[in-house]
């Protein structure tokens, strides 16, 4: 799945390369192109020079590919699987990170999102590297997509789904929801996934409103009705028993205490994201 976003990222970055240097965005949506060969030629671009920051598109791809399979995590069928075979639904504990990439939509230019003002502060420092985004889940590798106990496993847990204001215990949360599924390993369900990527990128917001709907990706994969994303277990939750929003007087984190205690893990900062997301929705 790591190819498949890093592949898809190429595509958004030609995309709005594109479009900076006033060319027509649609030669990055064709899919008998390789992406990657286009970005590269960019350089040959007359504007390319002063419209484009072409040493730093490797980071930025990497950036927009984290972000995207923090999409798919949330929201796209992102399953445990055993090495006998046993699939579960992964619970949002095993998918978390500290930087919470799924409660933001992706705007360009990236360097001008408050949102990833760190994230390019570190890589500007040389004290961050594309791979040292992966790295950031706090229970599963990167790479493999592997359940494991990290370095920073313990401290974050305990930081994020404690009880305010001491956070030296995450209230049972690894023990209940990660510990029992160390091992296992992340796939992801293929009736949940988008058919194509035009589709994928229009469900999750990438898809800008000025490219056009391709009418064939190819012989073999003509584009299908689209299926909306399916809501995490804790934003359903939330939806469920707040359909209003966050009522006046009550703060996120008690939400998200009553959430957790009903056996929907959460920070307080997803639950105001998720009243956020909401609200812009209407």
């Amino acid at each position: 799945m790591r190819t498949d976003c890093h592949r898809l990222a190429q595509r958004v970055y030609l995309a709005d390369a594109l479009e900076v240097l006033d060319e027509s965005p649609q030669l990055a949506l064709d899919q008998r192109i390789n992406p990657a060969k286009k970005i590269l030629d960019l350089s040959d671009h007359q504007y390319a020079k002063k419209r484009l920051n072409l040493k730093d598109a490797h980071f930025e791809i990497e950036v927009i590919a984290f972000w995207i399979m923090n999409q798919l995590d949330e929201d796209y069928g992102a399953t445990l699987c055993s090495s006998t075979g046993g699939v579960l639904k992964a619970s949002h504990p095993i998918l978390f990170h500290p930087d919470q990439f799924f409660y933001f939509y992706l705007r360009f230019p990236l360097r001008e999102m408050t949102e990833l003002q760190t994230v390019f502060e570190e890589f500007d420092a040389s004290r961050m590297k594309a791979h040292n985004l992966w790295d950031r889940y706090t229970c599963l590798d990167g790479e493999t997509g592997l359940v494991k106990v990290k370095n920073q496993t313990k401290r974050q847990f305990a930081q994020y789904f404690g009880g305010y204001p001491n956070y030296q215990s995450d209230g049972g949360i690894f023990d209940n929801y990660v510990k029992p599924f160390l091992g296992w390993y992340l796939v992801f369900d293929q009736e949940e996934y988008p058919e194509n990527d035009f589709e994928f990128l229009e469900v999750i917001g990438l898809a800008n409103k000025r490219w056009e709907k391709p009418e064939f990706v190819d012989g073999a994969n003509i584009l299908r009705k689209k299926r909306g994303p399916k809501p995490a277990p804790a934003k359903q939750e939330f939806s469920k028993r707040y359909p209003l929003g966050l009522p006046e007087g009550l703060s996120a984190d008690a939400v998200a205490a009553e959430l957790t205690e009903a056996g929907f893990p959460i920070t307080g900062r997803s639950v105001q994201n998720y009243d956020r997301e909401r609200s812009n929705s209407k």
